[in-house]
């Protein structure tokens, strides 16, 4: 990154506090628990977070990089994040879904650095192409660096109609010029039916990535707007003196939640996405779709396991 680019500091939040409940018939094969596939080796010497911890160190420095875990996980997180300072990892007392997750990593950043731009990304993903990956997401943060009132997703290029994606529909193109190409956002469609899928893909529509960059203080905005009582509780539950936050208390007065549904369906009109082109993109969210993915990886570890599919005991 040159200077040009570091006008507006740049965070990442890795989101890693999910379980993974759709994977564990692979990872009781592999492991002998149900241990949550970001904290699992499925191919070569890095965890899926330590992937895409990598992955981000290519475009925002570890120091400005915070992974969001959730408590009951330290046995798997403590041993993976040791050389990460405390500030960098947020440990909330229970899972209230990525809502809840993604408002305090928000309170957090903007404690230190209101005007920052901060990119979000889950843990468990996996890129074909991680350089046309990082190309596309060093350009999603100098969108953002020059838009202060929308949020822009990262839209993969879709190869079939899947139905246990979110799909985003994209509206008039706003910027193209030599790189991937910039949308206004149309509607979300999630986890559509076949057929509806179907029709996604010929319209070429986007699977949602749910990575996500943009303002700090548009990111709140949004959050202030769709679920006050999580940006209250946030914004109440701050020691100012000591910089601290209550998370027991704040979360034990928060419901589930989930920030596509809540917030990003709330306001299309302010969103914006970013098309990433043939980058091979998975959620890695089935053991078949692991298999799919990173089967003719070198060095992966599921080839042993074979490709039989794989359904929950």
């Amino acid at each position: 990154m040159n200077s040009a680019e570091n006008k507006t500091s740049r965070w990442a939040v890795i989101l890693a506090g999910g379980s993974g409940t759709r994977l564990q018939p692979l990872t009781r094969r592999m492991f002998g628990e149900g241990r949550p596939k970001q904290f699992c080796k499925l191919f070569g010497d890095r965890t899926l977070l330590g992937h895409t911890q990598a992955r981000i160190s290519r475009v925002i420095p570890p120091e400005r990089t915070m992974c969001v875990v959730i408590k009951a996980h330290s046995s798997y997180y403590r041993q993976e994040l040791t050389g990460v300072a405390s500030s960098g990892v947020l440990e909330q007392p229970i899972d209230r879904g990525t809502t809840a997750a993604i408002a305090y990593s928000l309170a957090r950043i903007a404690a230190m650095e209101p005007a920052a731009v901060a990119g979000f990304f889950p843990a468990d993903h996996y890129f074909a192409d991680e350089d046309s990956f990082t190309a596309s997401l060093n350009r999603a943060y100098r969108v953002a660096d020059m838009s202060s009132d929308t949020l822009l997703l990262l839209g993969a290029q879709p190869d079939r109609p899947e139905v246990e994606y979110g799909w985003i529909e994209p509206g008039r193109e706003l910027l193209r010029s030599g790189g991937p190409s910039l949308f206004r956002v149309n509607r979300f469609w999630e986890k559509p039916s076949a057929e509806v899928a179907r029709g996604l893909l010929d319209r070429g529509c986007l699977w949602n990535t749910f990575v996500m960059i943009g303002r700090v203080r548009t990111f709140l905005a949004a959050l202030k707007q769709s679920v006050p009582n999580v940006f209250r509780a946030f914004a109440s539950g701050v020691d100012r003196m000591a910089g601290r936050f209550d998370a027991d208390k704040i979360y034990s007065s928060l419901a589930s939640g989930d920030f596509s549904k809540q917030v990003l369906s709330a306001f299309p009109d302010r969103l914006t996405v970013l098309r990433l082109d043939n980058v091979g993109w998975s959620d890695l969210g089935t053991p078949e779709r692991v298999m799919a993915a990173v089967g003719g990886c070198a060095g992966n570890r599921i080839a042993r396991f074979g490709t039989t599919p794989l359904t929950a005991a």
